[in-house]
């Protein structure tokens, strides 16, 4: 078998691969592919991303509420261990305005945001 393959390789023209090779544009091609997509997501997609992300951005500003009054509830915010930083007492997260302190309640009163 062996030497029938060596028999099959001797017939092919020299310089030619004959194991999954292709032709001498295919390079080119890949290329030209490469840049398309290099371009459309430059001047497609990035473009989109940064405009949707200004719209949200506005829309979202423009609804903002303020959070609900504190009430004490037994079931609510119940805590067996403190938080492993800090007080203990403050979510890793912990925004002032928004989250409140079981016992406590808001730390500051909300301010809003500006209306456009």
């Amino acid at each position: 078998m062996a030497s029938a393959l060596k028999k099959f390789a001797s017939l092919a023209p020299s310089g030619v691969r004959m194991a999954s090779g292709g032709s001498a544009t295919a390079g080119k091609h890949a290329a030209e592919h490469a840049k398309m997509w290099e371009r459309l997501c430059i001047f497609g997609v990035v473009p989109v991303i940064v405009i949707s992300s200004a719209l949200i951005f506005k829309h979202e500003m423009e609804h903002h509420e303020p959070p609900p009054e504190y009430r004490e509830y037994e079931h609510m915010r119940i805590r067996k261990k403190n938080f492993p930083w800090g007080d203990g007492k403050h979510s890793f997260f912990h925004n002032p305005e928004t989250n409140p302190l079981p016992g406590v309640g808001y730390e500051v009163e909300w301010k809003g945001h500006k209306e456009h």
